[in-house]
């Protein structure tokens, strides 16, 4: 009898235990949860925060090293209503469109494979090139060669000095461009950046309207425009905004890149990007459908630069030489 009372004893004792622990235990798993709901909301708020930092640091970082003169980003308020027609006459004096013609092939001497050492004295190459220039009628198709329309510019410095992107010269004899007043001007090419994909061109005559550069590089989401030559079309206007700032990869680095959202395609190459208030910020580069990628401003002018110098630098030591290369 005392064993069965013991037994009921022991299983009201428990019961009781159990009614007990049950509650218990949900209140501190739903503490527990609720801990861990607070600690990962705080963790997200944490890294939110550090994300929009490290968003903020890296476009800042970004327009420092594009612009060349560490610009900042643009603070200045912008009008939500865009008139880009009133826009685009402003800018359009400092805009040009740029023709190229292709290098002759001739019968193939000016072929790349000439210049491999030993090419030359190869008789059998010679023989084989002159059948493929006779085959594929290259001296017709040299007579036939016309100026294409190939991408844009923009007038830079004193006005003489036209910026445009390097590959749109590539595998050109004679260069020449279209001011917005409809003339035409033969253009020296001062020199080429590939690496930077930019090039800068010399006029001779009156010199034209150069670009107003902007004092502080676009925000993400600023609307941009960019005149160009889509498919041969000259001056032709697309809109779009700054989609982010990021890098592209270069032939020895990456640079850093302005992207942009317009449309654009093949022949808008070279063709000033700028803001709503008609001042320059980049010059288009290559894309991909709608996002394209821009050189900024900054680097473009310090490329520029560069490309000028060293061209004084060569004409003078030419000249020195009686107009032997310099090496």
């Amino acid at each position: 009898m005392s064993s069965v009372k013991t037994w009921r004893r022991a299983a009201l004792a428990a019961y009781i235990a159990a009614g007990v622990a049950l509650p218990l235990a949900g209140y501190a798993l739903v503490t527990t949860q609720a801990n861990v709901n607070a600690v990962a909301a705080a963790q997200q708020r944490l890294s939110d925060s550090q994300w929009r930092d490290h968003l903020t640091n890296d476009d800042q970082a970004s327009a420092d090293r594009a612009a060349g003169e560490l610009l900042p980003l643009d603070s200045r308020p912008y009008s939500p209503a865009i008139d880009w027609a009133a826009v685009a006459v402003r800018v359009a004096p400092s805009v040009v469109m740029v023709s190229t013609l292709e290098n002759a092939r001739g019968d193939g001497r000016s072929n790349r494979a000439w210049l491999i050492p030993g090419v030359q004295t190869n008789q059998a190459t010679a023989w084989l090139t002159r059948y493929r220039a006779w085959k594929a009628e290259w001296a017709k198709r040299d007579q036939e060669r016309e100026w294409v329309t190939m991408g844009a510019g923009f007038l830079v410095g004193d006005g003489h000095q036209v910026a445009t992107a390097g590959h749109v010269l590539s595998g050109t004899e004679a260069v020449r461009v279209k001011l917005a007043s409809g003339e035409w001007r033969p253009a020296r090419v001062v020199g080429v950046d590939p690496s930077q994909d930019v090039a800068l061109l010399h006029i001779e005559g009156e010199p034209g309207q150069p670009v107003t550069v902007a004092p502080a590089m676009p925000r993400q989401g600023h609307a941009v425009a960019t005149i160009g030559a889509p498919q041969g079309w000259g001056f032709s206007l697309s809109a779009g905004l700054v989609s982010r700032y990021g890098t592209a990869a270069g032939m020895f680095q990456d640079w850093p890149m302005l992207q942009i959202a317009a449309p654009i395609i093949g022949g808008n190459s070279g063709g000033l990007v700028f803001n709503t208030r008609g001042e320059a910020v980049g010059m288009v580069s290559f894309g991909k459908q709608t996002f394209n990628q821009a050189v900024p401003i900054g680097r473009v002018l310090d490329v520029a630069a560069q490309l000028e110098r060293w061209d004084a630098v060569m004409g003078r030591c030419n000249a020195l030489t009686n107009g032997d290369v310099c090496g």
